[in-house]
């Protein structure tokens, strides 16, 4: 059931999907305190290991050590060079492509070719810019800026879900990132209702969910939806007896959770899926999506094969319906475009959970702005009461 008795206001003007201006304001007031998934341990696997990234305008690199995950400035102190143009690679110790210069794990410099010539310089100087990093379960996350929030803390309620979700029993199947042109709360909001999957995901998913069937729950960290889910006919069944053989209790059961404020979880009793939106203009967002397959906790190699073949098929119908939205984001960009529009905006019980989202992110940046007269314009004109 949903929790609203009415429909529900737009709290955004169109505005706030093509400022410049808006996007500065909550890139440094939302987007930069937060924690962002940037990799898992399953696409740096071994010591050595290392990505690179580009977040909110940040050259980053995530780097695999002996105490775990790193991440740091892609830059070198020396000349600012990226230490590497690559997308991932393996090297003992960071080394900048560009004058050779070695740094330690904890980015300190170890090695500084033609080091005479740089004195007086004083022994493990001039390192690397770290960052905040840290890992839950087997996603790698990192933080730019200051931030209040423990990453523990911004799972909330549903942190022992997601924890089951992307723990070791689940392998990374599918990844892909897309550049869609699009601000990125529009796509946010698209993952929050299900008022458009009639008429969007007709050939996929069918037709929307009752009401009777619907749960949606709303915290001040998240918001989740919950309704029947699972893979039909005589191949669910099949899955759902493999998935029993390796421990799984199938509950069949769809859970899909937004924590603020970019990124979104889902997870069925086979498979679970992460997604990012990454701002990069006002008008930009990088999508990046990652899927897991559930192997269990006591696996055979026939069922395991079969279950990954089984999970990936899956995890491939869940891709068919991203790229029915994928091919409407610039859409509905353009839309809210227009010079005119022919109302203020009006959002569903269904869709109450755009609402949430929408007043999470108005009351963050008025308390981030501290009653600035500029955020203040800015909410006034969102018809923020």
């Amino acid at each position: 059931m949903f929790l609203s008795d009415t429909h529900l206001q737009q709290l955004f003007p169109p505005a706030s999907y093509t400022s410049p201006a808006m996007f500065e304001a909550e890139r440094e007031r939302l987007l930069l305190p937060a924690w962002h998934l940037v990799t898992t341990m399953a696409e740096i696997p071994r010591v050595g290991d290392f990505i690179t990234s580009r977040l909110l305008d940040h050259d980053i690199i995530v780097h695999h050590t002996e105490e775990g995950p790193r991440a740091f400035l892609n830059v070198c102190p020396h000349r600012f060079a990226n230490l590497s143009s690559h997308r991932d690679g393996r090297q003992c110790r960071l080394t900048c492509q560009y004058h050779g210069w070695e740094f330690g794990a904890d980015g300190s410099t170890r090695r500084i070719p033609d080091a005479p010539s740089f004195r007086p310089l004083e022994k493990g100087a001039f390192g690397l810019h770290r960052l905040y990093c840290e890992t839950f379960g087997q996603l790698v996350f990192v933080r730019l800026g200051l931030g209040q929030t423990a990453l523990d803390a911004r799972f909330g309620p549903r942190h022992d879900d997601v924890s089951r979700a992307v723990a070791s029993e689940h392998r990374l199947v599918v990844s892909w990132s897309r550049e869609v042109a699009a601000n990125w709360k529009v796509i946010i909001e698209n993952n929050l209702e299900s008022y458009h999957v009639g008429v969007v995901h007709r050939s996929t998913l069918g037709s929307m969910p009752d009401e009777e069937v619907c749960h949606h729950e709303l915290s001040p960290v998240h918001s989740r939806f919950t309704a029947p889910g699972g893979v039909p006919g005589f191949i669910g069944d099949l899955q759902r007896t493999l998935l029993r053989r390796v421990g799984g209790e199938p509950s069949r059961k769809y859970h899909h959770c937004l924590f603020m404020p970019n990124l979104t979880v889902l997870w069925m009793d086979d498979i679970s899926a992460v997604q990012t939106f990454e701002p990069m203009t006002s008008r930009t967002t990088r999508v990046t999506f990652r899927g897991f397959a559930l192997y269990g906790s006591r696996r055979g190699p026939v069922v395991e094969r079969c279950l990954r073949w089984l999970a990936a098929r899956h995890l491939r119908f869940w891709g068919r319906v991203w790229e029915e939205d994928l091919r409407l984001f610039p859409d509905l960009q353009a839309g809210l475009e227009n010079p005119v529009l022919p109302s203020p905006g009006l959002i569903s019980r269904r869709e109450e959970r755009i609402h949430h989202f929408q007043r999470w992110v108005v009351d963050r940046l008025a308390d981030a702005a501290d009653g600035s007269t500029a955020v203040s314009t800015q909410s006034n004109a969102g018809g923020v009461a």
